[in-house]
């Protein structure tokens, strides 16, 4: 019983990362579905961002699911300690010269059920 535990501590490493690098190598790979793809619109490559802010401190962005909206991303910014946020798009394929990003206004994170989404122009589905 005890014969693998008097095994050299190499070995026993080695064979370790062995058997941990065959776990890694048999788990076959999935292909991003379509209800995960952070694409807004396949044709443009366009994808949503949300960017938490915290003036005049500090600001993230993330890429957004296509199925985030506005209020999904003002959650999230609150979530994580910002007072304001922004949406924003980033563009894959664009002419020559193009417009790359586009971000609309910084908005403060609102409590009420008023609050207004604030895309920016070009919008890329927000």
């Amino acid at each position: 019983m005890n014969a693998f535990l008097s095994t050299r501590p190499g070995s026993r490493r080695a064979i370790l990362s062995v058997l941990l690098a065959a776990s890694l190598t048999s788990v076959p790979a999935r292909g991003q579905t379509p209800e995960s793809a952070l694409n807004a619109d396949d044709g443009t490559g366009a994808v949503k961002v949300c960017a938490p802010v915290a003036m005049p401190r500090w600001r993230s962005m993330i890429p957004a699911p296509k199925t985030w909206t506005f209020l999904d991303c003002m959650g999230f910014s609150g979530e994580m300690g910002a007072s304001h946020f922004q949406l924003g798009c980033l563009f894959a394929n664009v002419t020559p010269h193009a417009q790359k990003y586009a971000w609309g206004p910084v908005v403060a994170i609102e409590k009420a059920a008023l609050a207004k989404p604030q895309p920016p122009m070009p919008n890329c589905g927000w």
